[in-house]
């Protein structure tokens, strides 16, 4: 049994090591920007992951107001899904932060709600259990967890909200065992929708939970969860018809609207199944020991996120392996439930009276030790080596060792144009942030609202790859005619009749490849080219 005085020295020292190990790891995110021709001085550069850097040039435009839009002065198109962060964004904007470290700021955010969610993750341990290796191998396992980390700290909206639904855990269990009507959980997951629309579901998993679990409470929780939800959510939707024309945001047709039902729900099964396929159901295990309350709630939260990852058919990057960003924010209480049930395991296995089964102490810590080990490797394994790589800091997480090269391509982009030439990209967070004051062209539709609302593509992209199966050269490059594209997606040659007449190929270094010009183009400056 571990002293009180030593398991808060040791849960400490994790925090202490998870702020290093997360400083580290936004180190790794960021790019050194040398001086050249077209860049007077050199920076370091923090960067996100590009969709949060489309919620970061809303953030900026708001805070510049413009509004929130994604071209200063352009069309009202909502191609975020996360309104509060947004928001909280743009606070950092405001304060007139340079370019080059404001997304330290997101990223340092993430930093303290993810170690804020430690301390939670320990007290509902301690809560269910009052067993201090519980909260610390769960503790433990949620602070160096690769796909929680990636997600948050490289800027998306998943360390607060990984944060609030380890909160709503805690304080309905607390307030269950206090015989009180939760209504903290119901308005701290209510505020939440106006992080991201979707916390609807652990706000109705928490609130079915508690319809059948809180007899005393029933009727009550049967007409508040509703209410509480509606005076949430419905506000957000009348400003969205209001401000944007549409109830719901461009992203959510982009990636929900025409492509099957079945074929997305059946891909939303496939990608949950390759998660337990690898991971397994281990923590579910903990019902052969104990089914109270308690490890129902957590294990039904759990849950809900699974199922509401089968509804929208997963993520755009299922590649990466293990939890994607819909079931990475209740990780931490599948951690809580594996510790759990290895606890139970190893009590189970020193209580053993039979000579010819028991186990002596040591040999059950010894085989707990090792097994451990292997988990917490294997949760981190999650695409393969290089999973491993980017877990121990030898590589830099998911796409970002090419931050560097998209900062450069941004300068150099507003070197070569004037402030009116518009660019057709498909990478529309970190270019067009970094090149501020141009107006760009979507080519995946999250901020088109023509794109948002075609049919997906189901012959090129093998597997439904939301956000990613929707585009129409025709449309984003011969009628909008963008005086720069610089990237495609998809299917190059389809490009073509109308870059071949109208575009001249130039080589652009930070691409490591060509870029077309619109001949003739008065916004380009022709002269910067070297002829």
């Amino acid at each position: 049994m571990i002293a009180p005085k030593q398991t808060r020295t040791l849960f400490a020292l994790i925090v202490i090591a998870y702020c290093l190990y997360a400083a580290a790891f936004i180190a790794r995110t960021s790019a050194n920007v040398e001086p050249t021709s077209y860049i007077a001085e050199g920076k370091r550069y923090f960067v996100l992951f590009d969709d949060a850097m489309i919620s970061m040039r809303y953030a900026r435009n708001l805070a510049d107001g413009y509004g929130l839009v994604w071209n200063p002065g352009g069309e009202r198109v909502e191609g975020f899904t996360n309104p509060a962060w947004v928001g909280y964004m743009a606070i950092f904007h405001v304060l007139g932060i340079d370019e080059s470290k404001t997304s330290l700021a997101i990223q340092l955010s993430a930093l303290v709600f993810l170690a804020a969610n430690l301390v939670v993750v320990r007290r509902i341990a301690d809560r269910l259990t009052g067993r201090p290796l519980v909260g610390l191998g769960a503790a433990l396992f949620t602070a160096f967890y690769l796909p929680l980390n990636t997600w948050s700290l490289q800027g998306t909206e998943v360390s607060i909200l990984t944060l609030v639904v380890s909160l709503a855990a805690w304080w309905t269990l607390r307030d269950l065992d206090r015989g009180r009507f939760p209504v903290a959980p119901y308005l701290l997951l209510g505020a939440s929708t106006l992080v991201r629309l979707d916390m609807a579901a652990p706000f109705l998993a928490v609130w079915s939970f508690l319809f059948f679990a809180d007899r005393a409470h029933r009727w009550r929780h049967a007409a508040a969860g509703p209410l509480i939800l509606a005076a949430f959510v419905a506000p957000q939707m009348i400003f969205r018809r209001w401000y944007y024309g549409d109830w719901l945001p461009n992203t959510y047709y982009l990636k929900m609207e025409g492509y099957p039902l079945v074929k997305r729900v059946t891909h939303g099964l496939e990608v949950s199944g390759r998660f337990f396929a690898r991971f397994g159901i281990l923590p579910f295990g903990v019902f052969v020991f104990r089914q109270d309350r308690g490890v129902r709630l957590l294990a039904w939260l759990f849950v809900t996120q699974v199922v509401y990852n089968i509804y929208v058919g997963g993520d755009a990057w299922e590649h990466y392996g293990g939890a994607n960003r819909y079931l990475s924010i209740a990780m931490p209480l599948f951690f809580v439930l594996l510790w759990i049930l290895l606890d139970a395991l190893a009590a189970r296995l020193l209580a053993l009276r039979d000579p010819a089964l028991a186990t002596s102490p040591r040999a059950v810590w010894t085989g707990l030790g090792v097994f451990v080990v292997f988990l917490f490797v294997t949760f981190n394994y999650t695409y393969g080596t290089g999973a491993l790589k980017e877990w121990l800091l030898i590589e830099p997480s998911l796409y970002a060792a090419g931050n560097g090269d998209k900062v450069r391509g941004a300068l150099l982009l507003e070197a070569i144009t004037t402030p009116e030439a518009r660019t057709a990209l498909a990478g529309a967070g970190i270019v067009p942030y970094f090149a501020e004051d141009r107006p760009f062209v979507d080519l995946l539709g999250k901020n088109d609202k023509v794109i948002g609302r075609m049919a997906m593509d189901q012959t090129i992209i093998p597997e439904f790859k939301p956000g990613h199966m929707k585009w129409d050269y025709a449309y984003s490059i011969g009628e909008l005619r963008p005086d720069v594209v610089l990237e495609l997606w998809v299917q190059e040659q389809d490009a073509g009749p109308y870059l071949n007449d109208a575009y001249q190929p130039v080589w652009f270094p930070p691409k490591d490849g060509n870029v077309w010009l619109l001949r003739d183009s008065p916004n380009i400056l022709w002269d910067r080219l070297g002829g």
